[in-house]
C-alpha cells in the first residue's frame, strides 16, 4: 500500500546525549546523521512510496536534497505532536504513515518492507524495540491513532491505543528494526551484531 515514511531528526547539535559517556557532542552529531542516512536510503529503496524527513534542524533541508527525500518542519515541537505536524504539511498525503526512527543502523529495505505487507486499511503496525518500545508505526488510515513514542512500554501502549481505535494491532519484531541506538550499552550490542554484516556503526 502507498505509505508517506516520516523519519524523524531532532537537532543534531544535541543528539543522543546518553551517549555522552561514550562519544563527544561531535561523534554523537555524526553517529545520528550518518544513522539517519542510513535508515533513509533503507526506506527509499523498499520502494513503499515518499520518504521525509520531519526535522527543524537547520542541516536537515541539505541533508534531505543529499538523501533524495523530502524535508517537512516538525515545526519544533515534542516527538510526537512533531511527527503530526510534518504530516499535515505534505502535499496530497496518503491513506498510510510509517513513522520511522531515525536511528536504526541495522535496518534495510526488507524490514521497512515488512512493516508496510504486514498491515492493511483499518490497522497498525507496531515495529517494537528490544526494550519494548517503539521504533516504527505504520497506521492506516493514517489520522486513526496518535502516536506515543517515548512513552514507557509505547509497542504495548500503541497496541492499546488502535484497539481503542478499532484498528488491529500487529506487533512485528525484526532484528534491524528493533535495535536502536539510546545508550552506550546499545551502541555496544549494535556493534556486536553488526560485526559479520553490512551496518553503519
Amino acid at each position: 500500500m502507498e505509505t508517506d515514511v516520516l523519519i524523524p531528526l531532532k537537532r543534531l547539535d544535541a543528539a543522543k546525549t546518553r551517549l555522552a559517556p561514550a562519544l563527544t557532542n561531535g561523534e554523537r552529531g555524526r553517529l545520528m546523521a550518518g544513522m539517519l542516512a542510513w535508515v533513509a536510503r533503507a526506506a527509499v529503496r523498499a520502494g513503499a512510496g515518499r520518504v521525509a524527513l520531519a526535522s527543524s534542524d537547520p542541516a536537515a533541508p541539505e541533508l534531505a536534497r543529499e538523501l533524495g527525500v523530502e524535508c517537512v518542519s516538525d515545526g519544533g515541537l515534542p516527538w510526537n505532536e512533531g511527527l503530526l505536524h510534518a504530516r499535515s504539511l505534505l502535499d496530497r498525503p496518503t491513506a498510510a504513515v510509517l513513522y520511522l526512527a531515525g536511528d536504526l543502523p541495522l535496518v534495510d529495505a526488507s524490514d521497512v518492507t515488512a512493516l508496510v505487507e504486514a498491515g492493511g486499511v483499518g490497522s497498525a503496525v507496531i515495529g517494537r524495540a528490544h526494550d519494548g518500545g517503539t521504533n516504527a508505526l505504520w497506521v492506516c488510515p493514517a489520522t486513526a491513532l496518535v502516536p506515543a513514542f517515548g512513552a514507557a512500554g509505547s509497542a504495548a501502549v500503541h497496541a492499546a491505543r488502535a484497539q481503542e481505535h478499532g484498528l488491529a494491532a500487529i506487533t512485528v519484531d525484526r532484528p534491524g528494526i528493533a535495535h536502536d541506538v539510546d545508550t552506550p550499552a546499545d551502541l555496544a550490542a549494535v556493534r556486536r551484531l553488526a560485526a559479520a554484516g553490512a551496518c553503519v556503526i
